[in-house]
């Protein structure tokens, strides 16, 4: 008896979290099919062609910052001021950016040896770099990115075009395996679940987002908003610059740019879990409710899927009665409402649909990020992050 009762309510559970996730989906797909593109637009913006200068701040970055800056050198668009910054590494990088500086007239190396204290390494390295800068336009990126030759060009012209301050393409894959397409897409689904790109391109809507591997950004936004040094202690930088400038009245766009913006694909399962945590932590600005919420949402979806793998077994071991059928069907339902859409989520993405199989693992991996998350806000523990712990 109490076991029927047991599968009855997990049936009732199971039934509401298809209900629900019917309704996401709906929103899901009504956001992708609205999420705007940029045009594909090859060639150089209208005259005049403005300088815009590209940072990169690099820390022990050895293994990808030549090939990161040999992309951006072979840019189709000119008129490039390149500022490296080599921040405290203890490899080679430096030897690297100084040689490159030696191949292009273009290139400016700054080298920073202490770490001011009360800066985040990457913000305080770039805050440097804009003081060096000469342009009217900053792109600030990451040292382990690399760019089509006509990612500057084209999106310049879209720039210009629709006159903006602040403009950002959410980065691909250099090449995409099991934790880029089973675990990243489901982190990401998580954090867009606040900050839904239609709201963030929306300036009615208070909700920001920007990827620190694409910023352009004109100088009078990047001085109007304080320069780096207002966010110097932020360990998301990027997301805590696209929420000042909407604040601020600033012209903020964000696309995802996987054709013009490539990174490269995580080494280990942990380091998933690591970005996504350093993400959720500054993203949802340690906001408990917010973290909650999310946290709650993986442990749902979590549970559903253990009912589902309970309900099969009773049925492999011969318990067909009618609870049990029931709560293999509805699970088996609501499995289908996360596989499906999240198929055809990561193929938005460019990804390989088939991944979607694993999401049970994606989804269990979302939850203990969030779990650890939440924990470390409660805790004010802290959040370590290159070498520095950010609270």
């Amino acid at each position: 008896m109490l076991i029927t009762a047991a599968l009855w309510i997990g049936f009732v559970f199971v039934l509401l979290v298809f209900i629900e996730l019917m309704r996401m989906n709906v929103l899901l797909f009504r956001a992708l099919d609205n999420e705007p593109t940029l045009p594909e637009q090859v060639g150089l913006p209208d005259n005049p062609h403005p300088l815009v200068t590209i940072v990169v701040p690099a820390k022990d970055e050895v293994s990808g910052i030549e090939a990161s800056v040999r992309s951006i050198i072979a840019s189709d668009y000119s008129n490039l001021e390149i500022v490296l910054v080599n921040d405290r590494s203890e490899d080679d990088t430096l030897r690297i950016m100084e040689r490159l500086a030696q191949e292009d007239q273009r290139i400016k190396v700054i080298s920073i040896h202490e770490l001011p204290k009360g800066w985040t390494g990457k913000t305080h390295a770039m805050f440097r770099a804009a003081q060096e800068a000469s342009g009217d336009i900053f792109l600030f990126t990451d040292a382990d990115v690399f760019l089509d030759p006509k990612a500057i060009s084209q999106v310049l012209r879209f720039f210009k075009a629709q006159k903006l301050d602040m403009f950002s393409l959410l980065p691909g894959f250099v090449k995409k395996g099991f934790n880029e397409n089973a675990v990243h897409p489901h982190m990401a689904l998580g954090i867009s679940y606040f900050y839904p790109l239609t709201d963030v391109n929306n300036p009615a809507k208070e909700a920001a987002l920007a990827s620190g591997c694409f910023i352009m950004i004109t100088r009078q936004g990047y001085e109007k908003l304080g320069t780096w040094e207002r966010f110097r202690n932020e360990v998301t930088e990027d997301v805590a610059l696209s929420k000042a400038a909407k604040a601020n009245g600033l012209k903020l766009m964000v696309m995802r740019g996987f054709a013009l913006v490539r990174t490269k694909p995580f080494d280990r399962l942990s380091d998933v879990c690591r970005f996504w945590k350093r993400t959720y932590y500054g993203g949802l600005e340690k906001n408990v409710a917010k973290i909650a919420r999310l946290t709650m949402n993986y442990a749902v979806l979590s549970l559903m899927i253990l009912l589902f793998a309970v309900s099969a077994i009773f049925l492999l071991i011969g318990r067909s009665e009618l609870p049990a059928v029931a709560l293999f069907i509805v699970s088996l339902l609501a499995m289908a409402a996360v596989i499906i859409p999240f198929s055809i989520f990561i193929n938005h993405e460019q990804g390989d649909w088939i991944y979607a199989l694993a999401s049970p693992v994606g989804v269990f991996v979302c939850l203990f990020v969030s779990l650890s998350t939440l924990f470390t806000v409660l805790t004010n523990e802290g959040i370590r992050w290159r070498g520095s712990t950010y609270r």
